[in-house]
């Protein structure tokens, strides 16, 4: 579940409209086991970014079932005149403040993570433990470009700082077709789920989102 409220702050950056899956591809199914203390009813988080002007969100668990599919609520603050990455959410993920309010739904197993915030509300994996580095999920858009994310990176070493510990971690690079992001890199550690990720802005800087 740590996993899951980054991924979901990605993905609501995924604005693009989705035509359909690779069916029976590692892109759009995961395994595992999904009946996580994690993924109860109830369970709450608290995710930080580097963005200025951008205060702690809360991520909330509100349905969840045995497989590992949950319904999450986001919450935060986010500056009126926002950085480039906060002036991408679009005014529906908002409530009448203009803060941050929005519900989404994922699959949180052993395994890894399905995301559904595509506008088809279609399955599409964001990490899965097992992979490899240069192993690929990729979505199919309607106006017939794709989205592709790779295992860049897989260590065999703690050499990712979490809090007081070091973790191993996979790094999934997926490539944007947002204005203003070149591309977005998830940092994924197979017990502690999503741990970073990182919004590499068209001008070079890095937004960072993280979990503690």
């Amino acid at each position: 579940m740590k996993s899951i409220q980054l991924a979901f702050v990605a993905g609501l950056l995924l604005i693009a409209s989705c035509k359909k899956e690779d069916k029976g591809s590692a892109s759009d199914t995961i395994g595992g086991d999904g009946n996580l203390a994690t993924n109860a009813v109830g369970y709450k988080y608290s995710c930080y970014t580097n963005a200025p002007g951008v205060t702690a969100s809360q991520v909330v668990v509100t349905n969840s079932d045995n497989s590992g599919l949950v319904t999450l609520n986001i919450t935060g603050a986010i500056p009126t005149v926002g950085t480039t990455l906060t002036n991408l959410i679009p005014a529906s993920y908002k409530d009448a403040a203009g803060n941050l309010n929005v519900t989404g739904k994922f699959k949180n197993t052993s395994e890894g993570i399905l995301d559904y915030t595509n506008s088809d509300s279609k399955p599409f994996v964001l990490v899965n433990y097992s992979s490899n580095v240069g192993d690929k999920y990729v979505l199919h858009k309607s106006n017939g470009q794709t989205i592709t994310r790779t295992v860049t990176a897989k260590s065999t070493t703690d050499d990712y700082p979490y809090g007081m510990l070091m973790i191993k971690t996979m790094t999934v690079e997926q490539d944007s077709r947002i204005s203003g992001i070149s591309k977005i890199r998830y940092y994924a550690n197979h017990k502690f789920g999503l741990v970073g990720i990182e919004f590499v802005m068209e001008d070079g800087t890095v937004t960072k989102l993280s979990i503690m």
